[in-house]
């Protein structure tokens, strides 16, 4: 999706919102813009995967276009979310204590170490940071990899547990846990949102002792949290 979008896009968008669907006609009367120029805007739109639609046909003639928000353009709307799940957590330790939520987190972790390895297994350690990254922008990360003489790099550009971490510091380690145990290597953060970096990138060493071979991670290893 393009970082910039034209005001008369967002309007497009904006009006799906609030309506649920439109027909080009539609919007062509709400917005004053010829059937011609919304057609183009929505051509971009549907490019960048936020609108999409579906063909009606009501008595004779050619069936209507009826264009409609994606899952993805839905989330380019405000929400509570984080708000919500920090509120939902302080919550949870009033009653059950702030170890408690470490423990949450733990369990969160767990369950996201046996799906990565699903797709990690069998991989060389170079398969599986692709691999990883690939998980790791799929869920909202914004990530990528690259690579120099001695390390393989890991970044992530976004945080969607921004909120939730700022408050539970903790979840950090327990995700950099993640990363090690789903590699079964050795991984260090060297930029991180949470100390003022406008990113998280982590390193993993190219001489790390799986770099040379085909490994099979078990799905019975614990998360650990330390350094």
């Amino acid at each position: 999706m393009n970082c910039e979008m034209s005001e008369t896009r967002m309007r497009i968008l904006q009006l799906l919102k609030m309506r649920c669907s439109m027909t080009v006609s539609q919007l062509t009367e709400a917005l004053h813009i010829s059937a011609m120029g919304i057609r183009q805007h929505l051509t971009i739109l549907e490019e960048e995967g936020l609108v999409e639609y579906q063909r009606e046909k009501k008595g004779r003639g050619r069936p209507h276009h009826i264009y409609s928000l994606t899952d993805e353009a839905n989330s380019l709307f405000p929400t509570t979310y984080a708000n919500f799940a920090v509120g939902l957590l302080q919550e949870v330790a009033k009653y059950n204590g702030p170890g408690f939520i470490n423990k949450v987190f733990r369990s969160r972790m767990k369950s996201q170490l046996q799906i990565y390895k699903e797709r990690l297994d069998g991989k060389e350690l170079v398969d599986r940071i692709k691999e990883l990254t690939r998980i790791r922008d799929e869920e909202g990360y914004m990530a990528c990899s690259d690579q120099n003489d001695n390390d393989y790099i890991l970044i992530e550009h976004n945080c969607p547990i921004a909120a939730i971490a700022q408050e539970y510091p903790h979840v950090c380690e327990i995700e950099l846990a993640l990363f090690r145990q789903s590699l079964g290597a050795k991984v260090y953060r060297v930029e991180h949102l949470m100390k003022g970096s406008h990113r998280c990138c982590y390193r993993i060493p190219k001489t790390n002792n799986t770099d040379t071979e085909t490994v099979s991670l078990s799905t019975k290893q614990t998360i650990q949290t330390d350094g």
